[in-house]
């Protein structure tokens, strides 16, 4: 009797922990000119468990409408192992998930409700968003400084309705007048509890599975195809 009233109390608690786990999702984004750059860090217990996905490259094919992307997945750490993958997005793979999408949300009934009680239990903080362009023109390097402006802000506030932002954003525009020129630079820190994502995706499924019930799967499973040959970063 000890030893099962042990084995529960042990359960017990390793899924309190699970529940009560907090999330730290770090995002870093640099677009300068023709390089860009992404990487995405989750994190839990502090930093005890690390997880990277990095996008180093972004290159469009000139002989065929496809994005090529180059993705890194490892442990997070410097100077540990990474496997790297090529894979190519066409405008196809986009319709197909749009599509997809949009089945799912019109049949998921509730489906906006359950994302917006997520979307209030997570925190946003430390957002930098710095923006360096120029259009060649004077003039009109100066109005698009206000739209860009105006569509920060305009994020700014959708975040700030729908999630819990914790401080005030770090943001700027610096215009570039003699010449052409887009450099943008995006970094934030996101946070949740594992518990609420759980609740989240058990409300999900319960929706999804009463409105489709006795169908087919009808998601195109959209699978970029890998491009085996390695390729060299640019520099």
């Amino acid at each position: 009797m000890v030893w099962v009233i042990s084995i529960v109390g042990l359960l017990v608690f390793f899924l309190l922990l699970i529940i009560f786990t907090k999330i730290t999702i770090l995002i870093n984004v640099n677009h300068i000119k023709n390089n860009d750059y992404a990487k995405v860090t989750l994190s839990a217990w502090f930093g005890l468990i690390r997880y990277t996905y990095e996008i180093p490259v972004v290159e469009i094919q000139k002989d065929s409408p496809t994005v090529v992307v180059e993705e890194e997945k490892g442990a997070g750490d410097q100077g540990s192992e990474k496997n790297k993958a090529w894979k190519d997005y066409s405008v196809n793979d986009a319709l197909d998930f749009l599509q997809d999408t949009e089945q799912f949300l019109k049949h998921v009934v509730g489906f906006h409700k359950i994302v917006r009680r997520f979307l209030k239990t997570v925190s946003v903080k430390e957002i930098k968003w710095h923006t360096r362009f120029g259009l060649g023109d004077a003039a009109y390097t100066g109005m698009a400084v206000g739209l860009g402006w105006t569509i920060k802000n305009g994020v700014i506030g959708i975040i700030s309705q729908y999630m819990k932002l914790k401080d005030r954003p770090n943001m700027s525009i610096t215009p570039v007048f003699q010449h052409m020129w887009s450099e943008v630079i995006i970094e934030c820190i996101i946070s949740f509890r594992i518990g609420h994502a759980i609740l989240a995706g058990f409300r999900t499924f319960k929706y999804w599975r009463s409105a489709y019930e006795g169908k087919k799967e009808f998601f195109t499973q959209i699978k970029p195809r890998t491009k085996q040959k390695e390729r060299s970063l640019k520099t």
